[in-house]
C-alpha cells in the first residue's frame, strides 16, 4: 500500500508519547482490535516505520519552528506563563542534548563525528523547555540542531548551540 502525508496523518505520531509510536499502535490493535491510529486519526492501516520515514525525512523541521513561538506568545497573552514565573518575572529553562542518529557507515554533511573504535557519525540536538518546580506541565521551545561549525577544529557544537539559543531570543520575556 502507498501512503501520502494527508491520508495517513504522518505527523500524528508526535501526538502520542511513546518511544515507538507505531509499535505501540500495533500492540493496541492486536490487544483491543483498534488502535489510536484508527480511532483518533482515521487510518485504515498502520503504516510501517519505513513508510513514515520516507514521508517525514523530506519535511524540513523549519516548518515546525514557528509553532513553538506561537505557543509561547499565546501563553503570554492568556496569562498561562504566570504559573512558570520564578524569581520575579523570570522563567526557568531546562536544556538537554540528545542524539537521534548514530552510525559508523551512514553519514551526511550535517553529521558530527567522534572517534571510538571506529569513526561514528551522529546527529544531535539541544532541547530547551520552560519548567517550574511543583508544576506538572512544561513548555517546549524550538530545538536547536547541533551541526559541525565550519572552520573549527574542536567540535564544541553543544555549547555553541546553547549560546545561540539563548542569544537568539529562544527564551520568552
Amino acid at each position: 500500500m502507498r501512503y501520502t502525508m494527508a491520508d495517513m496523518s504522518a505527523f500524528s505520531l508526535f501526538f502520542m508519547q511513546s518511544s515507538s509510536f507505531l509499535a505501540h499502535q500495533r500492540r493496541l490493535e492486536e490487544g483491543q482490535g483498534r488502535s489510536n491510529c484508527q480511532t483518533l486519526f482515521g487510518l485504515d492501516k498502520i503504516p510501517s516505520d519505513n513508510h513514515v520515514r520516507a514521508l517525514l525525512d523530506p519535511a524540513s523541521p523549519d516548518h515546525f519552528h514557528p509553532v513553538f513561538a506561537e505557543v509561547v506568545a499565546e501563553l503570554e497573552r492568556s496569562g498561562g506563563l504566570k504559573d512558570f514565573h520564578r524569581l520575579g518575572d523570570h522563567v526557568l529553562i531546562a536544556l538537554d542534548g540528545t542524539e537521534y542518529h548514530v552510525s559508523d557507515k551512514v553519514r551526511c554533511r550535517h553529521c558530527s563525528t567522534r572517534k571510538q573504535d571506529k569513526t561514528e557519525h551522529f546527529h544531535a540536538l539541544l532541547s530547551a523547555t520552560i519548567v517550574a518546580p511543583d508544576h506538572n506541565r512544561v513548555v517546549p521551545l524550538e530545538p536547536e540542531f547541533i551541526v559541525p561549525q565550519d572552520g573549527h577544529d574542536k567540535q564544541d557544537c553543544e555549547s555553541r548551540a546553547a549560546g545561540w539559543s539563548v542569544t537568539a531570543g529562544a527564551t520568552p520575556g
